[in-house]
């Protein structure tokens, strides 16, 4: 189990300093535990994929397109580490555990950063645009961290709420009451 946010021992300099900065905020967000958090090291090898040519006519995938400039950094197949920090939504009033019901991340990709709501599974597919927009930007990896960090933190302090009867979760704006037959998920008052 994780005794800190994003822990991981292995990096370099440059992308220490992203995680770190991202770390550092970690540490204020609501109702974000050490273990909703992981951070995901790719080595160049590990991305390299047989050319695979399909056998009939079909059209090529193609992402959408919010998401099209991130997969296109990924195809290039740079000669670098790509570093993915995944934090999830958890609904802690659905038992100890609680229920995971969103997964955010945000790679790194040489000096350019990509964020948004990702796959729960894979982690490095984007999910499509719900009710998180994704964000891109370039910069130093110590600004790279601080873009992430902020973007993190704005959505984890979302107000959330979910039908009493079935699943479903929604962010609401600050200050809105819960609607009849709803129960707060996260950030709501207290």
């Amino acid at each position: 189990m994780c005794d800190d946010w994003f822990e991981e021992d292995e990096l370099n300099g440059d992308l220490r300093a992203f995680v770190d900065a991202v770390r550092q905020s970690a540490r204020s967000w609501p109702a974000c535990p050490p273990r909703a958090t992981a951070v995901l090291v790719f080595e160049p090898d590990e991305d390299a994929e047989e050319d695979v040519r399909p056998t009939t006519q079909e059209s090529p995938w193609e992402p959408p397109a919010e998401h099209r400039a991130y997969h296109t950094a990924l195809d290039a197949g740079p000669d670098e580490v790509i570093v993915t920090l995944i934090a999830e939504l958890i609904d802690h009033r659905a038992g100890e555990r609680g229920l995971i019901f969103m997964t955010l991340g945000a790679t790194v990709i040489g000096d350019r950063l990509f964020c948004s709501e990702r796959h729960s599974q894979n982690y490095q597919t984007p999910e499509p645009t719900r009710d998180v927009a994704p964000l891109s930007a370039t910069g130093s990896p110590e600004h790279l961290g601080r873009v992430a960090a902020a973007w993190f933190e704005e959505i984890m302090s979302r107000p959330v709420i979910s039908p009493l009867s079935l699943n479903g979760y929604r962010f609401v704006p600050a200050g809105t009451a819960l609607p009849p037959g709803h129960r707060w998920v996260r950030n709501g008052p207290r």
